[in-house]
């Protein structure tokens, strides 16, 4: 659960100072038998772990329809995942919350690490597109685990009761992260405050979305241009032979092209002998998405 609270934390951070909805209110919780969660079971690639070694994800099973639908399914089980703890008659205790609440979205989880692998590397119109329309709806998902009142109080019976328990160094690590995400993320704040760190958050997630896009293409779309191989001492011959492909597949034949990396520091810096191709690869990462009016 840890990363999925980080897009929150910021948030909380304005509004640190507000005063608690709670009060003596966190001390407590609903003993009152509640109807048993049904949890949907997901279909498709993401639903179960991938076979491959080290949970590589296997793309020649992976199309582009697949994502939306592994998301909204992701989500929604999730959500009962989430639902199920809230509505538990039992007490809180470490396991049927915060053990719980760390075990769920498991295949929310799954999809977004392989998507949004994709979208950071290097995209396609389709990925962006749903990017776009995903990103707002993953925001909303995950505040409505973060601010999510009922799971904030049995998070906090926990918690509070943390000196009685006998736990391993990992459990405790646990128990702490997940009860100081929630309250980074705004769980202490009243429901006026959550809703408009909820606002705030949808706003975040679709511009954090429109600026990597803009970022990555940019990235993409421009290269360092040299026009002798000499300037590229110090490159494999397979190097050069590489930016001379690139550089006539952007329009510069008999040119030589390095492409910019997400990044000031180039991987190719460090054994380009020329110390002026050194300096303007530099510039040209650092430089990579400077455009007027972007």
């Amino acid at each position: 659960m840890k990363a999925q609270f980080l897009a929150t934390t910021a948030i909380a951070a304005m509004l640190a100072g507000c005063s608690t909805a709670y009060g003596e209110e966190v001390e407590t919780v609903a003993e009152a038998a509640q109807p048993a969660v049904t949890i949907p079971q997901g279909s498709g690639y993401f639903a179960s772990d991938s076979d491959l070694p080290f949970l590589t994800p296997d793309f020649t099973q992976i199309t582009e329809d697949d994502y939306v639908p592994a998301f909204e399914q992701g989500m929604a089980i999730q959500k009962a995942e989430v639902e199920a703890i809230t509505s538990n008659p039992a007490a809180p205790n470490f396991e049927n919350t915060i053990v719980a609440l760390e075990k769920s979205g498991r295949m929310l989880g799954r999809v977004a690490n392989v998507f949004f692998a994709l979208t950071g590397a290097n995209t396609m119109d389709r990925l962006d597109e749903i990017n776009t329309q995903i990103s707002p709806k993953l925001s909303a998902h995950f505040d409505s685990i973060t601010l999510n009142p009922e799971l904030f109080v049995r998070v906090k019976a926990v918690y509070d009761s943390r000196a009685s328990m006998a736990m391993t160094r990992e459990d405790a690590k646990l128990l702490e992260e997940t009860y100081k995400d929630m309250v980074h993320a705004g769980a202490l704040l009243t429901e006026a405050e959550r809703e408009r760190v909820k606002e705030i958050n949808s706003q975040l997630s679709k511009l954090t979305t429109e600026f990597s896009q803009k970022v990555r293409t940019a990235t993409v779309g421009n290269a360092l241009i040299v026009d002798t191989a000499e300037e590229l001492a110090g490159l494999s011959q397979v190097d050069i032979e590489s930016a001379a492909k690139l550089a006539t597949d952007k329009g510069h034949e008999g040119k030589f092209a390095i492409a910019l990396q997400n990044t000031t520091r180039h991987p190719l810096n460090p054994v380009l002998e020329n110390r002026e191709t050194r300096e303007k690869l530099y510039w040209a990462s650092y430089h990579r998405a400077d455009v007027g009016g972007e």
